[in-house]
């Protein structure tokens, strides 16, 4: 099995996920600036915006499934 470890950017107020970046390919500060630049509706409006740690745990790459773990 292989885990990505990944951030996920949560809306509380929509109760969505907004999005999910993986943490190999991008950064702490280029997830905090997508965040600001991409959602900023959200942020306008006074919505509360959080950033879970993830973990996508897949068996393996010809299998499509995997399950999500919060950190």
């Amino acid at each position: 099995m292989q885990t990505v470890p990944f951030k996920e950017i949560y809306c509380q107020d929509c109760k969505i996920i907004l999005a999910r970046y993986n943490e190999d390919f991008f950064s702490e500060a280029s997830i905090d600036e997508l965040s600001k630049l991409h959602y900023y509706y959200h942020i306008r409006e006074g919505h509360s915006i959080i950033v879970r740690k993830k973990q996508i745990i897949q068996n393996n790459y010809q299998d499509s499934s995997c399950r999500i773990s919060e950190l």
